[in-house]
Protein backbone atom coordinates (compact mmCIF):
# COMPACT_ATOMS: atom_id res chain seq x y z
CA UNK A 1 0.00 0.00 0.00
CA UNK A 2 3.02 2.53 -0.52
CA UNK A 3 4.62 4.48 2.27
CA UNK A 4 4.17 3.67 5.71
CA UNK A 5 2.02 6.99 7.29
CA UNK A 6 3.02 6.61 10.58
CA UNK A 7 5.32 8.44 12.23
CA UNK A 8 8.81 7.32 13.09
CA UNK A 9 9.71 6.82 17.01
CA UNK A 10 7.83 6.15 20.25
CA UNK A 11 4.90 8.66 20.15
CA UNK A 12 4.89 7.82 24.25
CA UNK A 13 8.51 9.09 24.33
CA UNK A 14 8.64 11.47 21.70
CA UNK A 15 10.10 15.52 22.98
CA UNK A 16 7.71 17.68 22.34
CA UNK A 17 7.09 19.29 18.65
CA UNK A 18 6.69 23.12 18.48
CA UNK A 19 4.02 24.21 15.29
CA UNK A 20 2.49 26.75 14.34
CA UNK A 21 3.47 30.34 15.76
CA UNK A 22 7.19 30.88 15.55
CA UNK A 23 6.62 32.92 18.64
CA UNK A 24 5.99 29.67 20.50
CA UNK A 25 8.83 28.19 19.49
CA UNK A 26 11.09 30.70 21.70
CA UNK A 27 9.61 29.89 25.40
CA UNK A 28 11.67 31.75 27.87
CA UNK A 29 11.96 31.42 31.73
CA UNK A 30 9.61 34.09 32.30
CA UNK A 31 6.79 32.05 29.96
CA UNK A 32 3.73 32.12 31.50
CA UNK A 33 2.09 28.57 31.94
CA UNK A 34 -0.95 29.11 29.26
CA UNK A 35 1.95 29.30 26.87
CA UNK A 36 3.42 26.29 27.58
CA UNK A 37 0.46 24.34 27.82
CA UNK A 38 -0.67 25.85 24.12
CA UNK A 39 2.60 24.20 22.86
CA UNK A 40 2.40 20.77 24.71
CA UNK A 41 -0.97 20.26 24.96
CA UNK A 42 -2.42 17.10 23.13
CA UNK A 43 -5.21 17.53 20.94
CA UNK A 44 -7.60 15.88 17.50
CA UNK A 45 -6.27 16.68 14.79
CA UNK A 46 -8.60 14.81 12.81
CA UNK A 47 -11.53 13.05 12.45
CA UNK A 48 -13.01 10.31 9.44
CA UNK A 49 -15.56 8.08 8.85
CA UNK A 50 -15.18 5.38 6.57
CA UNK A 51 -17.05 1.91 5.60
CA UNK A 52 -15.49 -1.29 6.33
CA UNK A 53 -16.83 -3.98 3.52
CA UNK A 54 -15.35 -7.11 4.04
CA UNK A 55 -14.21 -8.56 1.23
CA UNK A 56 -12.80 -5.05 -0.12
CA UNK A 57 -9.19 -5.92 -0.36
CA UNK A 58 -9.94 -8.32 -2.47
CA UNK A 59 -12.44 -6.55 -4.51
CA UNK A 60 -9.57 -3.88 -5.24
CA UNK A 61 -6.88 -6.26 -6.22
CA UNK A 62 -9.37 -8.27 -8.33
CA UNK A 63 -11.13 -5.49 -10.41
CA UNK A 64 -9.68 -4.28 -13.77
CA UNK A 65 -11.25 -1.31 -13.25
CA UNK A 66 -10.88 1.30 -10.50
CA UNK A 67 -13.44 1.52 -8.04
CA UNK A 68 -14.57 4.36 -5.69
CA UNK A 69 -13.59 2.76 -2.61
CA UNK A 70 -10.33 2.50 -3.10
CA UNK A 71 -9.96 5.95 -4.38
CA UNK A 72 -11.63 7.27 -1.55
CA UNK A 73 -9.94 5.71 0.81
CA UNK A 74 -6.72 6.69 -1.07
CA UNK A 75 -8.04 10.28 -0.51
CA UNK A 76 -9.02 9.75 3.43
CA UNK A 77 -5.66 8.32 3.89
CA UNK A 78 -3.86 11.51 2.26
CA UNK A 79 -5.38 13.56 5.11
CA UNK A 80 -4.44 11.02 7.78
CA UNK A 81 -0.63 11.50 6.18
CA UNK A 82 -0.93 15.31 6.64
CA UNK A 83 -2.03 15.43 9.97
CA UNK A 84 0.73 12.90 11.22
CA UNK A 85 -1.42 11.24 14.22
CA UNK A 86 0.40 9.69 17.20
CA UNK A 87 -2.60 7.93 18.02
CA UNK A 88 -5.80 6.63 16.90
CA UNK A 89 -9.34 6.15 18.27
CA UNK A 90 -11.37 3.76 16.31
CA UNK A 91 -14.82 3.75 17.25
CA UNK A 92 -16.66 1.01 16.03
CA UNK A 93 -19.12 -2.04 16.48
CA UNK A 94 -18.20 -5.37 17.40
CA UNK A 95 -19.65 -7.69 14.75
CA UNK A 96 -19.73 -10.67 17.30
CA UNK A 97 -16.50 -11.31 17.82
CA UNK A 98 -15.63 -10.15 21.31
CA UNK A 99 -19.29 -9.83 22.50
CA UNK A 100 -22.96 -11.83 21.76
CA UNK A 101 -26.32 -10.95 22.16
CA UNK A 102 -25.87 -12.42 26.62
CA UNK A 103 -23.36 -9.93 27.42
CA UNK A 104 -22.85 -6.75 24.75
CA UNK A 105 -21.91 -3.92 27.04
CA UNK A 106 -22.91 -0.01 25.80
CA UNK A 107 -19.44 1.18 25.17
CA UNK A 108 -16.37 -0.84 25.83
CA UNK A 109 -12.96 0.49 25.38
CA UNK A 110 -9.61 -1.86 24.73
CA UNK A 111 -6.94 -1.28 27.10
CA UNK A 112 -4.90 -4.30 25.19
CA UNK A 113 -0.92 -3.80 24.52
CA UNK A 114 -1.37 -5.27 20.69
CA UNK A 115 -4.20 -6.95 19.10
CA UNK A 116 -4.56 -9.17 16.14
CA UNK A 117 -6.88 -9.13 13.56
CA UNK A 118 -9.31 -10.10 10.77
CA UNK A 119 -10.22 -12.96 13.39
CA UNK A 120 -12.80 -14.01 10.79
CA UNK A 121 -10.95 -16.37 8.52
CA UNK A 122 -13.00 -15.50 5.73
CA UNK A 123 -12.17 -12.34 5.39
CA UNK A 124 -9.40 -12.13 2.79
CA UNK A 125 -7.16 -9.41 3.67
CA UNK A 126 -3.53 -10.10 5.07
CA UNK A 127 -3.23 -10.58 9.09
CA UNK A 128 -2.36 -7.76 11.11
CA UNK A 129 -1.00 -7.15 14.99
CA UNK A 130 -1.89 -3.89 15.80
CA UNK A 131 -0.46 -2.15 19.12
CA UNK A 132 -2.62 -0.12 21.59
CA UNK A 133 -1.82 2.93 23.61
CA UNK A 134 -2.43 1.36 27.45
CA UNK A 135 -1.57 4.76 29.41
CA UNK A 136 -3.80 6.80 27.36
CA UNK A 137 -6.82 4.08 27.43
CA UNK A 138 -6.32 3.51 31.48
CA UNK A 139 -6.48 7.64 31.54
CA UNK A 140 -9.54 7.52 29.37
CA UNK A 141 -11.27 5.11 31.06
CA UNK A 142 -11.17 6.59 34.39
CA UNK A 143 -12.05 9.72 33.20
CA UNK A 144 -14.98 8.53 31.33
CA UNK A 145 -15.93 7.03 34.62
CA UNK A 146 -15.89 10.50 36.08
CA UNK A 147 -18.10 11.72 33.74
CA UNK A 148 -20.51 9.68 34.34
CA UNK A 149 -20.04 7.47 31.43
CA UNK A 150 -20.02 3.23 32.31
CA UNK A 151 -17.52 2.31 30.24
CA UNK A 152 -16.46 -1.18 29.85
CA UNK A 153 -12.89 -2.14 29.45
CA UNK A 154 -11.43 -5.35 27.61
CA UNK A 155 -7.69 -6.17 27.96
CA UNK A 156 -7.57 -8.77 25.66
CA UNK A 157 -9.22 -8.09 22.28
CA UNK A 158 -9.90 -10.01 18.75
CA UNK A 159 -10.13 -7.41 16.12
CA UNK A 160 -12.89 -7.90 13.56
CA UNK A 161 -12.99 -6.65 9.58
CA UNK A 162 -14.70 -3.44 10.86
CA UNK A 163 -11.49 -2.52 12.73
CA UNK A 164 -9.25 -4.06 10.31
CA UNK A 165 -10.88 -2.77 7.26
CA UNK A 166 -9.97 1.09 7.70
CA UNK A 167 -6.87 0.81 9.50
CA UNK A 168 -5.23 -1.69 6.24
CA UNK A 169 -6.17 1.44 4.36
CA UNK A 170 -5.12 4.37 7.04
CA UNK A 171 -2.40 2.85 8.92
CA UNK A 172 -1.12 -0.21 6.82
CA UNK A 173 2.44 -0.08 8.55
CA UNK A 174 0.57 -0.29 12.10
CA UNK A 175 3.04 1.69 13.47
CA UNK A 176 0.58 3.83 15.10
CA UNK A 177 -1.05 2.90 18.15
CA UNK A 178 -4.90 2.45 17.96
CA UNK A 179 -7.29 2.51 20.84
CA UNK A 180 -10.73 0.48 20.18
CA UNK A 181 -13.65 2.03 21.16
CA UNK A 182 -17.09 -0.24 20.78
CA UNK A 183 -20.31 1.36 20.17
CA UNK A 184 -23.10 -1.20 20.33
CA UNK A 185 -24.82 -1.39 17.09
CA UNK A 186 -26.50 -4.53 17.09
CA UNK A 187 -28.05 -5.85 20.25
CA UNK A 188 -31.08 -4.06 21.15
CA UNK A 189 -31.18 -1.68 23.23
CA UNK A 190 -28.68 0.24 21.52
CA UNK A 191 -27.48 3.45 23.61
CA UNK A 192 -28.82 6.13 22.53
CA UNK A 193 -28.15 8.56 19.91
CA UNK A 194 -27.74 11.63 21.94
CA UNK A 195 -26.10 9.85 24.60
CA UNK A 196 -23.36 8.70 22.07
CA UNK A 197 -22.74 12.14 20.72
CA UNK A 198 -22.05 12.85 24.50
CA UNK A 199 -19.32 10.25 24.69
CA UNK A 200 -17.80 11.81 21.63
CA UNK A 201 -17.98 15.29 23.56
CA UNK A 202 -16.18 13.30 26.56
CA UNK A 203 -13.65 12.15 24.49
CA UNK A 204 -12.88 15.90 23.36
CA UNK A 205 -13.02 16.90 26.81
CA UNK A 206 -10.50 14.03 28.09
CA UNK A 207 -8.29 14.91 24.91
CA UNK A 208 -7.58 19.13 25.99
CA UNK A 209 -6.89 17.96 29.59
CA UNK A 210 -4.15 14.84 28.94
CA UNK A 211 -1.28 15.80 29.82
CA UNK A 212 0.87 14.24 26.98
CA UNK A 213 1.79 16.22 23.38
CA UNK A 214 -0.01 13.38 20.90
CA UNK A 215 -1.93 13.94 18.11
CA UNK A 216 -5.09 12.57 17.80
CA UNK A 217 -7.14 11.02 14.56
CA UNK A 218 -10.65 9.39 15.62
CA UNK A 219 -12.09 6.95 12.90
CA UNK A 220 -15.32 5.78 12.65
CA UNK A 221 -16.24 2.84 11.18
CA UNK A 222 -19.35 2.09 9.95
CA UNK A 223 -22.76 2.55 7.29
CA UNK A 224 -25.50 4.85 7.24
CA UNK A 225 -28.28 2.66 5.48
CA UNK A 226 -27.30 -0.96 5.24
CA UNK A 227 -29.13 -4.59 5.65
CA UNK A 228 -27.00 -8.18 5.53
CA UNK A 229 -29.09 -11.03 5.25
CA UNK A 230 -32.18 -9.68 5.96
CA UNK A 231 -35.69 -8.96 4.93
CA UNK A 232 -34.01 -5.65 3.53
CA UNK A 233 -30.65 -6.83 1.88
CA UNK A 234 -29.73 -5.21 -1.33
CA UNK A 235 -31.94 -2.32 -1.01
CA UNK A 236 -30.55 0.93 0.25
CA UNK A 237 -32.67 4.15 2.02
CA UNK A 238 -31.24 6.57 -0.13
CA UNK A 239 -33.64 8.92 1.18
CA UNK A 240 -32.14 8.36 5.35
CA UNK A 241 -28.47 8.52 3.35
CA UNK A 242 -28.92 11.84 2.17
CA UNK A 243 -30.64 12.96 5.19
CA UNK A 244 -27.72 11.49 7.17
CA UNK A 245 -25.11 13.18 5.07
CA UNK A 246 -26.67 16.42 4.97
CA UNK A 247 -26.99 17.21 8.48
CA UNK A 248 -22.61 15.60 8.34
CA UNK A 249 -22.23 18.85 5.65
CA UNK A 250 -24.10 21.64 7.34
CA UNK A 251 -22.20 20.54 10.72
CA UNK A 252 -26.04 19.62 12.46
CA UNK A 253 -25.30 17.20 14.42
CA UNK A 254 -27.31 17.04 17.50
CA UNK A 255 -29.53 17.18 15.08
CA UNK A 256 -28.68 14.37 13.56
CA UNK A 257 -28.42 12.62 16.84
CA UNK A 258 -31.94 13.54 17.59
CA UNK A 259 -33.16 12.03 14.42
CA UNK A 260 -31.48 8.96 14.70
CA UNK A 261 -33.53 6.87 16.57
CA UNK A 262 -33.25 3.39 16.89
CA UNK A 263 -36.95 2.96 15.50
CA UNK A 264 -35.21 4.92 12.26
CA UNK A 265 -32.21 3.38 12.06
CA UNK A 266 -33.82 -0.24 11.94
CA UNK A 267 -36.28 0.87 8.79
CA UNK A 268 -32.74 1.36 7.16
CA UNK A 269 -31.72 -1.52 7.74
CA UNK A 270 -30.71 -4.03 10.38
CA UNK A 271 -26.80 -2.80 9.89
CA UNK A 272 -27.76 0.44 10.15
CA UNK A 273 -27.26 1.81 13.98
CA UNK A 274 -23.50 1.53 12.94
CA UNK A 275 -24.34 5.17 12.40
CA UNK A 276 -23.71 5.43 16.13
CA UNK A 277 -19.98 5.80 15.48
CA UNK A 278 -20.47 8.54 13.07
CA UNK A 279 -22.42 10.13 15.39
CA UNK A 280 -19.69 9.74 18.69
CA UNK A 281 -17.36 11.26 16.08
CA UNK A 282 -19.18 14.18 15.46
CA UNK A 283 -19.46 14.74 19.50
CA UNK A 284 -15.51 15.18 19.63
CA UNK A 285 -15.15 17.39 16.36
CA UNK A 286 -17.26 20.83 18.03
CA UNK A 287 -17.87 23.08 15.64
CA UNK A 288 -16.12 21.76 12.59
CA UNK A 289 -17.72 21.14 9.89
CA UNK A 290 -16.57 18.24 7.17
CA UNK A 291 -13.96 18.62 4.51
CA UNK A 292 -16.12 16.68 2.49
CA UNK A 293 -19.33 13.57 3.25
CA UNK A 294 -18.59 11.85 0.19
CA UNK A 295 -21.70 8.98 0.01
CA UNK A 296 -21.57 5.29 -1.22
CA UNK A 297 -23.51 2.34 -1.77
CA UNK A 298 -25.41 3.09 1.84
CA UNK A 299 -22.42 4.04 3.52
CA UNK A 300 -19.75 7.25 3.41
CA UNK A 301 -16.34 8.88 3.89
CA UNK A 302 -15.79 12.14 5.24
CA UNK A 303 -13.16 13.68 6.63
CA UNK A 304 -13.00 16.85 9.66
CA UNK A 305 -9.80 18.56 9.91
CA UNK A 306 -9.16 19.89 13.11
CA UNK A 307 -5.15 21.27 13.20
CA UNK A 308 -5.28 24.78 12.06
Amino acid sequence: MGKSIAPTGDAINRPVRYRGDASLHRLTSDSNHSEIRQVIMAKIVLAAGVPHPPRLVKEIEDSQEPLKSEAMFRQVRQHVEKAEPDVIIEVDSDHFVNFFYNNVPAFCLGLAEESEGPQEIWCPMPQYTVKGHVPMAQDLLSYGIGSNFDLAAAHELRLDHSIMIPLHFLNPGMEIPVMPLYVNGFAAPLPNAPRCFSLGQMIRGFVEQWGGNERIAIIASGAFAQDVGGPLRGWIDEEWVDTVSGLLEEGKYETLAGRATAERMAAAGNNSSELLNWITLTGAVGDTRPLFVETDNGSAYGVWELDK
